[in-house]
């Protein structure tokens, strides 16, 4: 009996290993190829797992997507908070330091570790499962600027709490991907990374 329960832990840690490792690389390759540009051999070959074990997971690229971008943006809420703290215990405004922190050439030129809904906010809104996924995680990131935005207004009413965090996100988002479009042009892309940042700050101000 003790050896079946031992088993039933390893293999429930295993498993939970493999989908963690599915879910990091699809949504690093996603972030960077695209969904309909990355193969289900490509995501198992990079987490060093096979097909199988992939099924064994999801049922599809496309469940693998949703849940990989729900993941992503859910751990990227979970970061800002963190990011949030760390400037108010050295004195620093928090909104400024999570929008400084976002639009950076830095993300920019590095899609693969950078904000999901930034890379792939336009395939989300033609698939309605991935769109619902995509919801679910920038709720989770609005939260965190609202609960910032709240403390500067406290006599404003949630709603335009709520109101100003979707008009922040949708600067730094956008900005992000704006200045990717135009990395070509090294002045112009800098130039949308400034101009989103002073959006943003206003739109929580």
């Amino acid at each position: 009996m003790t050896i079946i329960i031992i088993t039933m832990k390893v293999n429930s840690k295993t498993m939970a290993a493999h989908r963690a490792a599915i879910l990091a690389e699809a949504g690093r390759l996603f972030r960077r190829h695209g969904i309909d540009g990355v193969a289900v051999a490509d995501i198992t070959g990079a987490a060093g797992l096979t097909h199988g074990a992939f099924y064994g997971h999801f049922p599809s690229k496309s469940a693998l997507a949703a849940a990989s971008c729900r993941e992503s943006l859910e751990n990227s809420a979970q970061r800002w908070r963190q990011r949030a703290a760390a400037a108010k215990r050295v004195g620093a405004e928090p909104i400024a330091a999570l929008i400084d922190a976002y639009l950076t050439p830095a993300r920019r030129d590095q899609p693969d570790t950078s904000c999901m809904l930034a890379a792939l906010g336009p395939e989300a809104s033609r698939d309605p499962h991935l769109r619902s996924a995509m919801a679910t995680g920038v709720n989770a990131l609005v939260a965190v600027l609202s609960e910032l935005i709240a403390e500067h207004r406290p006599d404003a009413a949630p709603a335009a709490h709520t109101q100003a965090a979707l008009a922040a996100l949708a600067a730094m988002s956008g900005g992000l991907t704006l200045a990717r479009t135009l990395a070509g042009d090294p002045d112009r892309s800098a130039a949308a990374l400034q101009g989103a940042a002073a959006l943003a700050k206003r739109a929580a101000a």
